[in-house]
């Protein structure tokens, strides 16, 4: 089996194949201080009541990304960032499972959408 090289940081290490570079730990860490909490982004019991509640609906059973695994959490279509109306807007929901469809693929797909100009 092949062994991934090391790779360079954007601070100029060298780092291991699959490990976190300090500095990248650093910004992350600092990042998330500013953040406010999910409560505050609104993701609170009526929230929870829900979400619960879109998932139970027989279309959205499964994941929508169609890995046939059961969706255990509602994601955003559109990211809210902030906005209330497009947060509660049941338009913008979709059913996800949250491993590893929510927590990698979109995520990732949100990262490239945030980077193009």
């Amino acid at each position: 089996m092949p062994i991934k090289p090391p790779r360079i940081c954007g601070c100029g290490k060298i780092v291991p194949a699959n490990v976190i570079c300090l500095c990248q730990r650093r910004r992350k860490a600092e990042a998330d201080k500013r953040r406010p909490s999910a409560h505050d982004r609104g993701y609170d019991s009526k929230w929870r009541r829900e979400s619960k509640a879109f998932l139970t609906l027989p279309e959205n059973r499964f994941c929508v990304c169609g890995c046939g695994r059961l969706a255990d959490m509602v994601d955003h279509i559109k990211p809210h960032r902030g906005d209330m109306k497009l947060f509660w807007d049941r338009n913008n929901w979709q059913p996800m499972a949250n491993s590893p469809c929510h927590s990698s693929r979109k995520q990732s797909l949100e990262r490239q959408e945030t980077r193009k100009p």
